[in-house]
């Protein structure tokens, strides 16, 4: 609990591994209550579902306030990389899984890239197709026109 004028005292984030400490300020109320609650965990069963509670929320929290390049990918970017890798047929790298920033590059790269000859007309539920159809909305142009095998000669 807090002395009467004393200075707040920092909640410490420590990283080790990293040499990283963070200071973390909170009011002094949170701070007392911080006490408090720290007083009626004593009992080590409690005082890990406490702390497992603590680490699901830090984690979100944490990771909010990653720069945006730091963050995973959206699963919008995940399902079109995924769709990309596919037409495209290479892996989606690691680090895109990982790094929004990674994935928007590598949406970036291939997404500019043209389809193999027999993903050219491949849109999501489509299947490829021996030679690409003409466009519907496009008047067909007598040389674009093909003969049709099966049809029957006039007379």
């Amino acid at each position: 609990m807090r002395l009467t004028g004393s200075r707040p005292m920092p909640l410490l984030l420590v990283h080790p591994s990293v040499d990283l400490t963070l200071e973390l300020y909170v009011s002094p109320a949170l701070e007392e209550a911080i006490a408090l609650q720290w007083e009626r965990i004593r009992q080590r069963t409690v005082r890990d579902t406490y702390v497992r509670s603590l680490e699901y929320r830090l984690e979100g929290l944490l990771q909010d306030c990653l720069d945006w390049d730091l963050k995973p990918p959206t699963d919008a970017q995940t399902s079109y990389a995924t769709l990309l890798a596919a037409r495209h047929r290479v892996p989606v790298p690691s680090e895109a899984m990982a790094y929004r920033f990674h994935m928007a590059m590598f949406i970036e790269a291939w997404s500019r890239k043209p389809f193999p000859n027999d993903q050219r007309n491949l849109r999501p539920g489509a299947t490829p197709s021996a030679s690409p159809q003409p466009d519907p909305g496009k008047p067909v142009e007598p040389s674009d026109a093909k003969p049709d095998p099966d049809a029957q000669d006039a007379p």
